[in-house]
């Protein structure tokens, strides 16, 4: 446990980086829908992220603080993915799985011990609509030009989070202590590594990424 603090504040200035970058890609580039709600979702993480730590230090943790971020991020996201995809079949999914999250989330509110598993349900649907946008990608002309688009290297980076955390929490009952948390706080490092270099090399010039 001795290297989860530093490792968490590592992880904060990596957020608080990856909002002001995200805030400076916009303003040069304001025709950015996409940059637009990244930087709503990484400010959301970032102060979530600050006021955990906060509460942790003062013996106060708030599941239903947590609760409150877990619905709009899943939702932030998922918005986002809908300016990204036009596959009717993702369409078609996403109204059946917003229906199962939102009343999932209704129960969980009830039940907050369940919390973990809205994680998990969250993550499937971002999982799942980053493959299908990937998909799209790679039948599209944009497939040539992947590497400067914003909207690849934050899917890439999502997934990177994402893939590995669904089953973290999924087991999370399981689990004696938060020794292993220090996992999290890495995946988190490394999908905002890969939204900061995708806000470098970005094309400027790509109308919704």
């Amino acid at each position: 446990m001795f290297f989860t603090q530093p490792i968490i504040e590592v992880q904060i200035l990596i957020q608080f980086i990856t909002v002001i970058g995200c805030l400076y890609y916009y303003k040069v580039n304001q025709n950015s829908k996409i940059v637009l709600l990244l930087s709503l979702i990484s400010f959301l993480s970032f102060l979530v992220e600050c006021i955990g730590v906060y509460c942790i230090k003062t013996g106060n943790p708030s599941l239903i603080f947590h609760y409150v971020y877990l619905i709009l991020n899943f939702s932030l996201i998922i918005f986002l993915y809908s300016k990204l995809i036009s596959d009717s079949s993702w369409i078609r999914f996403i109204k059946f799985y917003m229906v199962i999250f939102y009343s999932f989330g209704i129960y969980t509110f009830l039940n907050l011990y369940l919390i973990t598993y809205l994680f998990t349900i969250g993550g499937i649907g971002v999982a799942v609509s980053i493959f299908f946008y990937l998909r799209q990608l790679l039948l599209s002309d944009k497939i040539l030009n992947y590497k400067r688009l914003v909207s690849f290297w934050v899917s890439v980076g999502f997934l990177v989070f994402y893939l590995p955390s669904i089953p973290f929490f999924s087991l999370f009952k399981y689990m004696q202590n938060r020794g292993l948390f220090f996992l999290i706080n890495i995946l988190v490092i490394l999908m905002n590594l890969f939204i900061i270099f995708g806000l470098v090399c970005a094309n400027k010039k790509e109308k919704y990424s």
